[in-house]
């Protein structure tokens, strides 16, 4: 949609980048098309031309832009505590985008859409975004997020990898919290472990099983892995199995395997790593030696 938007309101001015201040006294929007944008006072501006405006346009509010600004001072370059705070606690979710040139303006959009209005978002670089997210209005589900990936994997022909950092005080450590999680989110991609969703949850059995002293590593490896290489299936299994709280019935269900099927392949790792599969220590057995496995396919690649 073409306008003479200087012709409708004379107090119109377009900026080629993003302007670095947000005036109180004028609204200012984005315009997708030519990239640009643009001013207009509040005088000039109705209730009625706001709602059509918001239609064809995005609005950068302040949250889009000094809070974004205030925040990257803070976690990056020992900046002051953001002022004038409505939440406490916070968490900061790291998105990586796989792509060279996503197209950034429209996932801005597309993840504010999807966030509650005081969330902040963060430009990092082309293809890495923060969001700080208050706890006070979080989604506390992972399914949520991985719902989020998808969409806008689908939506944008984009592949993503989020990380799910720990909600912590808005206090003098919070920047080194962050730059810690931000570390071990780095650790993991450099492995390459092509999942979509981390958490320090998800990433602890990565980043513990680095730690681990070359002859348990050794150990591992041959007791468990290299007796299943020829049916690695049998380990994802098992794995699959501890996911679902050993619930024989989930199980089943998610891996599109008939029951007996499944109770036959439980027996049969059994039987060749002698790990007790019902029991604490069989569990943490397998997911360290599922993760080392992991780790020895992608260094191969």
């Amino acid at each position: 949609m073409n306008l003479n938007l200087k012709a409708l309101f004379p107090s119109y001015r377009y900026y080629r980048t993003k302007p670095t201040q947000l005036s109180y006294d004028s609204y200012i929007f984005y315009h997708h098309q030519i990239k640009e944008w643009f001013s207009i006072s509040k005088h000039e501006v109705s209730q009625r031309d706001y709602q059509w405006l918001t239609v064809f346009y995005t609005e950068a509010t302040s949250s889009l832009f000094q809070a974004s600004d205030t925040w990257y001072e803070f976690i990056y370059s020992n900046g002051d505590i953001p002022s004038n705070l409505s939440f406490n606690k916070a968490r900061v979710i790291q998105i990586t985008f796989i792509n060279e040139n996503p197209p950034l303006e429209a996932l801005k959009e597309a993840l504010y859409n999807f966030f509650q209005e005081d969330t902040i978002l963060i430009q990092v670089t082309t293809n890495q975004f923060l969001l700080i997210e208050p706890k006070s209005h979080s989604m506390n589900e992972k399914e949520d997020f991985i719902a989020l990936i998808r969409t806008i994997e689908a939506d944008f022909y984009v592949r993503i990898q989020l990380y799910l950092g720990e909600f912590y005080e808005i206090d003098k450590e919070f920047p080194y919290k962050f730059q810690r999680e931000a570390q071990w989110f780095k650790e993991c991609l450099h492995l390459r472990f092509a999942e979509p969703y981390y958490s320090f949850q998800t990433i602890f059995p990565i980043l513990l099983t680095q730690q681990l002293p070359t002859s348990i590593l050794k150990f591992l490896e041959e007791q468990i892995i290299i007796p299943l290489k020829s049916d690695r299936e049998l380990l994802e299994t098992v794995k699959t199995f501890y996911e679902c709280g050993l619930n024989i019935s989930l199980t089943s269900k998610k891996l599109h395997m008939h029951r007996n099927t499944l109770t036959y392949r439980l027996s049969k790792f059994q039987e060749i790593t002698n790990i007790n599969i019902k029991n604490l220590d069989g569990a943490i057995l397998v997911y360290f030696a599922s993760y080392l496995w992991s780790f020895l396919q992608n260094a191969q690649k």
